[in-house]
């Protein structure tokens, strides 16, 4: 490239930036990124008339926006100047070394003493390697009407500048920001064709190739290449992913400390390849354009008023809401690095609770790579849609091969974003109250298995010395065992090193463990870090099970090591639970049943397993998914699966099968425990119970199955020993489900479909994680959920249903079926039917029941996200089909029933009856031909 090409000088377009000569050719083609098209027309016009008004900004003046092209290659990563400064407040680096390509950067400067932002923003004018504009990149670019496409409000969305307390006679005045996000241009027709083929690739996983074809299968429909398309969704979401160099094998990411380093410095492996080209990359998702993005949407806006609108109820705890931690933090004012801000937490009820959550996820079935997704959920959101897939927000994919060695460094570009949004926050615009304000986002929770939260909060996990990260108990080790794995029961006075040890605890009262604190949780690992040598922070950490300090105690939202409650999925359904079937199959780790009898019979628990086999046919899809036969293959048994079993098949298959009934009560103790977990709302007294009836649990565990024997120490994990903080999680973070790990499994199961390379596995998840984001914010901001779901619009079904003023929860749906396939005793009972309902005799009902007035249809379905119930008659049976004709219904009972003379005598409340649905009848009786008797 010759230097007169890259030598910056002042457009020739009037826009008056300082560019190169490849960016002046673009400007005069048309192709200037938002910001210089709008100070070339709508920016001049609208402060023109600003300042006419007397509301312009004093001192701002159209040379106050500078605009310059990065030559990535040569030139360190741009960084945020407002999270560089609070960075440096908090000791932190200044920032991650990354290669943005394609990418400007662009400085918003004013007169004011606040300190500039810079912000990279997509722009489609980018630095060329050749002396001439690219041929191929014109043909692209030409393919759209430009100057109809750019709008003021893509200037709004694209600018993402930090608000520091920032006074409006220091930058644009609330009423040009408000004007920018509220003038929303409809989308052209051919953008809408864009959108709908991008959104059919997402959704369906399709391959590039099957892409591509699409043109030649529908040569009526124009379709453009995949790489058209794709660069025009790029465009419209008005943001881009930032790529981070990282380790090969996955180690750390280039960033803080390691920002400028050539080799990793955990495995040694070179960071670039022999041309100077990083080896891998982790991409980065940015966080911050796409909460903006939520109140830019009226219908959104409105679901993310939920926190702020949310009323907690006296010694109830519904929500996170009603949590201790929450709680806490309403009445505190934020703090960082011992500045006080003057804001407290959640002040506005526009400032977004957030949960963050990660799991290892192997891309193949042979689990020799992992991965792991980096999670947000929204707790602005109302229960029922707050975990729906589309509002997860994924930030980015760690890609494997290994487990990364070094955590934080890939949290990092996440953090600077978490602390402008928690200490100065952003500005942002409310489109329903037509207001900007500043944008506050807190990270509350932390959550997944234990191994992925043991990584994140820097502590050694399940089988060191002090594995829970909850309490200090110790773990022991199994006599004369070579493993090194550490067991924690409550009673280890029989153990020989407990014995040997005076100063060693023998029991531990589950009433009283002694819990870690924050204060003490942070220095432990800051003295860690700090110890002279390495073999004395091996051993401290040994010892205390905390190895570091975890990048997210920057985060002044978070307590550890509260904010981390235990996984309910995992720890009951993935392990408590499984370890029960394991012992009462005689699987558990050589163990046998000891001074016991709880192993069940091979043939009792073949039988257990067909049964629950067959319970699949007829249980409701929204329970769970079938369930196979645990007996034979508990590979393929979920967790949901296992919690269906769990609850609702267990109790009735595993009665009076021990032979000593003492195993299933204390099983059916646990069911009662878990049911009373799941509940929506728990009140402070079922805490209580919970906490009393775990602690009594666990106690009769290890006296019925570990025996207090130190040989049969393996009986007692920590999964068991982490019962006992299910009732303080509760307490501190919320109920169960609000920090479960089944959302995150479910996004890790959308991530497979989307790997279509074994040689390139984190490069496709990485396309999808991006595109999808993209696709999720133009939605967002167009409000075109609906129409890119690509499905049949709510209500085309109801078209051919039946539905009755009479019988406003329910209508029914096709197909049906005449008269005549009523059998003749279908026909009496309903005429028995009228004649007990308007107490007319026989012969008078049969005279209005016309073959023309009876029809027979197939569903009922109940509204508001009800159940679709079919009909026996009409229902089309197939072997691996569940069959949905059993109902629950309510009567109201005739006490004197069973007396004949005795009068009608209804008892006050419904009670509920169970049977199969034969047939769904609609019977039409014209007014002008029914007496008015029996009208």
């Amino acid at each position: 490239m010759g230097k007169d090409w890259n030598r910056k000088r002042p457009c020739s377009c009037g826009c008056k930036n300082l560019v190169t000569k490849q960016t002046d050719y673009n400007h005069r083609k048309g192709r200037g990124s938002v910001q210089v098209r709008l100070s070339q027309a709508t920016f001049h016009q609208l402060h023109t008339a600003a300042l006419e008004t007397g509301n312009a900004t004093a001192g701002w003046t159209e040379e106050s926006e500078i605009m310059w092209d990065a030559d990535v290659e040569n030139s360190d990563q741009p960084e945020d100047m407002a999270v560089s400064e609070l960075a440096n407040t908090l000791d932190l680096e200044p920032g991650p070394s990354a290669h943005l390509d394609d990418q400007d950067v662009v400085m918003a400067s004013t007169t004011s003493t606040a300190a500039p932002c810079i912000q990279v923003v997509a722009d489609d004018s980018e630095e060329s390697d050749a002396e001439e504009p690219d041929e191929e990149g014109e043909k692209l670019f030409n393919q759209f009407d430009w100057d109809a496409e750019w709008s003021d409000s893509e200037f709004g969305l694209a600018e993402e500048v930090p608000a520091q307390n920032i006074e409006p006679e220091q930058l644009m005045n609330e009423e040009f920001e408000v004007m920018l996000a509220q003038f929303q241009e409809e989308l052209s027709d051919q953008d809408m064709a864009y959108l709908r083929q991008f959104a059919l690739k997402i959704n369906t996983h399709m391959t590039d190739d099957a892409f591509e074809m699409l043109k030649y299968a529908f040569p009526e429909s124009p379709v453009a290449t995949w790489k058209v398309t794709k660069a025009r969704i790029q465009f419209l979401s008005a943001f881009r992913p930032v790529p981070y160099d990282c380790c090969i094998s996955s180690c750390c990411c280039y960033t803080g400390d390691f920002a400028n380093l050539d080799q990793c410095p955990y495995c040694k492996e070179p960071r670039f390849d022999s041309r100077g080209r990083p080896r891998r990359r982790f991409t980065y998702v940015p966080l911050i354009p796409r909460l903006r993005a939520y109140f830019l949407n009226p219908k959104f806006a409105e679901n993310m008023s939920y926190r702020g609108q949310y009323k907690s109820k006296l010694g109830i705890i519904s929500d996170v809401m009603d949590s201790k931690n929450y709680c806490a933090l309403k009445d505190t004012h934020v703090e960082l690095n011992g500045k006080q801000y003057t804001h407290r937490f959640f002040d506005d009820p526009r400032d977004i609770a957030l949960g963050f959550s990660t799991d290892g996820f192997c891309p193949f079935r042979k689990r020799k790579k992992t991965c792991w997704p980096l999670l947000f959920y929204n707790y602005n959101l109302p229960p029922e849609i707050r975990f729906w897939v589309q509002h997860i927000i994924c930030v980015g994919v760690i890609p494997g091969p290994k487990k990364p060695k070094d955590f934080n460094s890939f949290l990092w570009p996440a953090v600077q974003e978490l602390l402008i949004l928690c200490s100065e926050g952003i500005r942002a615009v409310d489109i329903t109250r037509g207001e900007s304000f500043s944008l506050r986002a807190y990270v509350i929770t932390c959550f997944g298995d234990i191994p992925a939260v043991s990584m994140v909060m820097c502590i050694k996990g399940h089988n060191g010395q002090s594995p829970c990260r909850m309490c200090e108990i110790k773990g022991v080790r199994t006599p004369g065992g070579q493993g090194t794995a550490h067991y924690v029961p409550l009673d280890r006075s029989q153990h020989p090193s407990v014995k040997e040890t005076p100063s060693a605890i023998k029991q531990y009262d589950p009433r009283a463990l002694p819990r870690r604190t924050h204060a003490l949780f942070l220095q432990t690992g800051h003295e860690v870090l700090s110890a002279p040598t390495a073999t004395a922070a091996n051993d401290l950490a040994k010892s205390t099970g905390i190895k570091g300090v975890s990048i997210l105690s920057c985060l002044p939202s978070l307590f550890f090591p509260t904010s981390f409650p235990y996984d309910f999925m995992h720890l009951i359904y993935e392990n408590v639970l499984k370890n029960l079937v394991l012992l009462w199959t005689n699987q558990f780790k050589g163990l046998d049943e000891g001074t016991g009898e709880y192993v069940l019979a091979p043939k009792v628990w073949d039988a257990i397993g067909t049964a629950t086999a067959a319970s699949g046919a007829t249980i409701p899809s929204a329970f769970a998914a079938r369930p196979p036969n645990i007996a034979q293959d508990r590979s393929a048994t979920t967790a949901d699966m296992w919690s269906f079993w769990m609850l609702y098949l267990g109790p009735v298959l595993l009665s009076r099968r021990f032979r000593r009934p003492v195993y299933f009560s204390h099983f059916i103790k646990l069911v009662k425990l878990v049911h009373i977990c799941l509940q929506f709302e728990i009140t402070e007294a079922e805490i209580r119970d919970l906490r009393v009836g775990f602690q009594d649990w666990v106690t009769e565990y290890e006296r019925l199955y570990y025996q207090h024997k130190p040989e049969r120490l393996s009986a007692c994990p920590l999964v068991i020993h982490a019962l006992l903080h299910i009732a303080d999680g509760i307490e501190e973070t919320g109920p169960v489900w609000t920090t479960w790990a089944f959302p995150t499994e479910r996004f890790c199961g959308r991530l497979g479909p989307a790997i279509k390379s074994r040689r390139h596995p984190f490069a496709n998840l990485d396309n999808y994680v991006v595109a999808s984001a993209q696709l999720a914010h133009i939605k967002l901001i167009h409000n075109l959920s609906e129409e890119l779901s690509l499905k049949a619009p709510k209500g085309s079904e109801l078209a051919s249903a039946f539905s009755c003023p009479e019988y406003p929860t329910c209508i029914l749906l096709p197909p049906t079926r005449s008269f005549t396939t009523l059998p003749q005793s279908v026909i009496d009972k309903v005429a028995v039917c009228f004649s007990t309902r308007f107490s007319k005799p026989m012969a008078v009902i049969r005279k209005y029941l016309k073959p023309e007035n009876l029809q027979q249809w197939a569903r009922v379905r109940r509204l508001e996200g009800g159940d679709d119930m079919y009909a026996e008659a009409l229902y089309r049976e197939a072997e691996d089909r569940r069959d949905a004709t059993f109902i629950r219904y309510d009567l109201v009972v005739d006490r004197n029933a069973r007396f004949r003379n005795h009068p009608v005598a209804y008892e006050e409340t419904p009670k509920p009856f169970y049977g199969q649905l034969k047939h769904i009848l609609v019977v039409r009786l014209h007014p002008n031909s029914i007496p008015r008797t029996l009208d």
